[in-house]
């Protein structure tokens, strides 16, 4: 309710103004010149409710100009003004919502009340109005109609408000069509048939014996990383990084994509996907040969983490999704695309996660070889 209450009293600024001005018309008995208008709002959302709030503005009202008005003011309309008498009815129409309203004057004075209902945020927002007010005396030099004083300094701060509400609305949502369509492209690859199954994403010799060796050419390899993410019904914008890492077939997965030692991978020739499932999500991954081969699979991103790599020699692609569960019917859902083009030979990083190049491997597993090598011969 706070994230609605700003926005909807800067509307109700507006309203009341534009109410005060509308009830009036040159059969009812008003005082033209400055008046001052007292309201008392009460406000509520579902089963919560505010404190009364009391405001206190002035605006001059004539006979010849009853509704003041803006281009700012347009948003809201009123509409369906009836005059009985000293008494003044009146609707009034918003994008959001709408209410009706009802002013008896007395000479100098009024008494009445406007009602409200609004929507902002999917929530629905009421507002009742008790409303009175007194004349004052003669308007402002050179001023017929309109707010004056501080308030007319409130108003212009009010129309401020709301026109930044609407830009940031603007943004917020040109962030959203951005990131949702960034989502439905970062597809995550179907596991290759016939894919070994291990633990982690460092082959084992059980795998590295049924399927033999990875299409991944080893050297350093220039990946670009997006990432965007989705909490409940808001959007991050999508952020790109690139960086340079060292690949081989004893380490295929970039550190980034967080291929963890629990995961559980299908290892093949063209394309290795795993599973994960850290406490309250499950994560997925993997990375496609062919993009076309696996857009069917789209579907199958929502509520889970999915990630995986499809290599193609020089070159290869994925995506990576983690859905977490965040309680009260809450998800947020994380997605990762990437790329990556080999670019040189490099070295092999020593340390955490990086296993002795295969041609070490071997010289270092056959003893009569290195003999040789020792004693040249």
């Amino acid at each position: 309710m706070k994230k609605i209450v700003p926005h909807a009293m800067a509307l109700f600024a507006l309203v009341l103004l534009c109410a005060a001005g509308t009830a009036h018309s040159a059969g009812v008995d008003m005082q033209e010149g400055e008046w001052e208008i007292l309201s008392e709002t009460s406000m509520r959302m579902g089963t919560m409710s505010m404190p009364a709030m009391t405001s206190k503005v002035t605006h001059c009202l004539t006979h010849d100009n009853p509704v003041p008005s803006s281009e700012k003011e347009k948003d809201c309309k009123v509409m369906d003004r009836k005059v009985v008498g000293n008494k003044v009815s009146w609707r009034v129409v918003c994008p959001k919502g709408e209410g009706e309203g009802e002013i008896t004057y007395h000479g100098t004075t009024y008494k009445g009340f406007l009602k409200m209902k609004m929507v902002e945020g999917g929530e629905t927002m009421t507002m009742d109005m008790k409303l009175s007010g007194r004349h004052l005396g003669p308007c402002p030099r050179g001023q017929k109609s309109g707010p004056t004083g501080e308030t007319a300094k409130q108003m212009a701060a009010a129309e401020q408000a709301i026109a930044q509400g609407k830009q940031q609305q603007a943004e917020q949502a040109a962030i959203a069509k951005n990131t949702e369509a960034f989502m439905k492209r970062a597809v995550v690859p179907a596991e290759e048939q016939g894919a070994c199954a291990q633990k982690g994403c460092t082959r084992t010799p059980e795998c590295e014996k049924k399927i033999g060796e990875l299409n991944l050419k080893p050297g350093d390899y220039e990946i670009t990383i997006e990432q965007a993410s989705r909490i409940g019904t808001s959007y991050t914008p999508v952020k790109t990084e690139r960086k340079t890492v060292y690949l081989d077939e004893e380490n295929p997965v970039p550190t980034a994509l967080s291929c963890g030692r629990s995961a559980s991978v299908k290892w093949g020739k063209e394309r290795i996907t795993w599973t994960e499932t850290p406490g309250g999500g499950e994560s997925k991954g993997g990375i496609p040969r062919m993009l076309s081969e696996v857009i069917p699979s789209a579907h199958a991103v929502t509520g889970v983490t999915q990630g995986g790599v499809s290599y193609h020699g020089n070159s290869f692609d994925g995506a990576m999704t983690n859905t977490m569960d965040l309680g009260g019917g809450m998800q947020s859902l994380n997605v990762t695309s990437f790329n990556g083009r080999r670019v040189g030979d490099g070295k092999p990083p020593r340390g955490l996660g990086f296993s002795p190049p295969a041609p070490q491997k071997r010289l270092l597993d056959n003893p009569a070889r290195k003999l040789k090598g020792l004693f040249g011969y």
